[in-house]
């Protein structure tokens, strides 16, 4: 038979050495170049296993972005999450500067933070045009 102190021991060494339950990872990514009529590009990714393999993802769907080939070729990561939500607002109006992205515990408070960033840089006359182009939550 096994001691109480023994056995007390055992189960906190097993309960260390246990790995932690796997979190999914996820990505944003942006590509732009300083003329605006090059357009924008973006690409995400979530419920990935790891942040690397979220980063590649979201790296190749910017990368082969079609509609603006010389932005998509400038794409960079923004960040890489877990447990959280993006979103990616925009003026759909060719070359206009409004444009904004975030990252949030929440997909609506992600999704008001860029069009909060959007509306910040796209000047008086086209705030009331940014829109919600993309949001998505990492929930694995």
């Amino acid at each position: 038979m096994i001691k109480s102190g023994c056995l007390v021991t055992l189960l906190a060494a097993v309960a260390l050495s246990a790995s932690p339950p796997a979190r999914a990872a996820g990505a944003l990514v942006i590509g732009s170049t300083p003329d605006l009529k090059d357009g924008i590009a973006v690409g995400s990714a979530i419920n990935h296993g790891t942040a690397e393999e979220a980063q590649a993802a979201a790296l190749k769907v910017c990368r082969e972005y079609k509609p603006a080939p010389k932005a998509a070729a400038m794409c960079r990561l923004v960040e890489t999450f877990t447990g959280a939500c993006f979103a990616f607002s925009f003026d759909p109006k060719p070359g206009t500067p409004g444009v904004g992205w975030a990252i949030a515990e929440t997909k609506a408070e992600a999704e008001q933070r860029a069009v909060d960033n959007c509306k910040a840089v796209a000047g008086a006359s086209r705030r009331d045009f940014c829109k919600i182009e993309q949001s998505n939550c990492d929930t694995k």
